[in-house]
C-alpha cells in the first residue's frame, strides 16, 4: 500500500483511515501528488451526459491535454459509445467503482471498517467495475497506449484498510485520491472557482493550492457546470507558468519507486 497509493492532505485522520494504527497511517501518503516535477493530473469522477462530458473533450482536445477519468460504471451501459468516445481521445480510463460503494461505513459522521459481508459486497463490485470498463473499452489503444488502465479511485476518498485491502486484492494496481479537492458539483460561482484554481482556495474549501505533481478531482457531471469553462481558461494560464500534463498512468511506477527509495 505504501507504494501504489496516492493520498491527500485531509484524509490523514483515524476518524478516516479505519483499521490502520497511527505508525501505519504514517506510512502511508498523506500529500497525493504524484511527482515533484511541474506535471499537472486532470482527473475527472463519476459518469455524465454526452452535453456534460462532450464538453470537457473538447476543451481537452482544444489543448492538447491528455487526462483521467474515473468512471462511476453504474450507468455506462446506457451509453457505451461516449466511454468509447473519451478512451478514442486518448484519455486514461480507470475506475470508480460500479455504484460507489464506499470503502468504508459512515454512522453518524464517524468512519468504520467493513464487516466481512460488506467487503464481500464490495469486492464483487470492484470487481465488476473493471469487467465492465474492459467489456468496452479493454481494447482501445491510442499511440500504442492502452486507455485502460488499474488505476482506482475510492469513492468519497476515504480508505479504510480492509477496503483499501480489497482494492488491490481483486486487481488495481494503484488507488488515487489527490490533493487538490474541487468540490465542483457545488460551486455556484464561476469567478470563485477560477480564482480558487488560480491563486488557491480558502481554508472551508479543503485548503488547496494548485502545484507542482497536483492531481485535480472533478468531476464529469451535469451539475459540476462550470468545470469546462473553467479548464478552458485555467489550461493556457498553467502551460505559460510552465506546466505540462500528464495522464494518472504515466507517472505511477516512478511514483512506487521513490516511494520504495524514500521508505529505506
Amino acid at each position: 500500500m505504501e507504494q501504489h497509493y496516492v493520498g491527500s492532505d485531509f484524509v490523514t485522520s483515524s476518524a478516516k483511515m479505519p483499521g490502520f494504527d497511527y505508525w501505519e497511517s504514517n506510512r502511508l501518503d498523506q500529500v497525493g501528488r504524484l511527482t515533484n516535477d511541474r506535471v499537472l493530473f486532470l482527473t475527472f469522477d463519476d459518469w455524465g451526459s454526452d452535453e456534460s462530458i462532450n464538453k470537457l473533450l473538447y476543451v481537452l482536445k482544444k489543448h492538447h491535454v491528455k487526462a483521467t477519468f474515473f468512471v462511476l460504471i453504474e450507468n455506462v451501459d446506457k451509453n457505451p459509445n461516449l466511454l468509447r468516445a473519451i478512451a478514442a481521445d486518448g484519455h486514461e480510463i480507470a475506475s470508480h467503482s460500479d455504484s460507489h460503494v464506499p470503502l468504508a461505513t459512515s454512522k453518524k459522521g464517524a468512519y468504520h471498517n467493513l464487516t466481512a459481508k460488506e467487503t464481500a459486497a464490495m469486492r464483487k463490485d470492484l470487481a465488476k467495475s473493471y469487467q465492465k470498463l474492459n467489456k468496452y473499452v479493454g481494447n482501445v489503444q491510442v499511440g500504442g497506449k492502452k486507455a485502460l488502465s488499474l488505476d482506482f479511485r475510492p469513492p468519497t476518498l476515504e480508505v479504510p484498510k480492509k477496503g483499501l485491502e480489497a482494492a488491490f486484492d481483486v486487481g488495481f494496481q494503484y488507488a488515487i485520491s489527490g490533493d487538490v479537492s474541487t468540490n465542483d458539483y457545488e460551486q455556484t460561482s464561476f469567478q470563485k472557482y477560477l480564482h480558487d484554481l488560480k491563486y488557491g482556495s480558502g481554508k472551508d474549501d479543503n485548503d488547496y493550492k494548485v502545484t507542482n505533481g497536483s492531481v485535480i478531482v472533478m468531476h464529469m457531471l451535469e451539475n459540476a457546470k462550470y468545470t469546462a469553462q473553467v479548464l478552458d481558461i485555467m489550461i493556457p494560464v498553467w502551460k505559460k507558468g510552465g506546466y505540462s500534463f500528464a495522464r494518472v498512468d504515466q507517472y505511477t511506477a516512478a511514483y512506487s519507486r521513490q516511494r520504495a527509495k524514500e521508505s529505506n
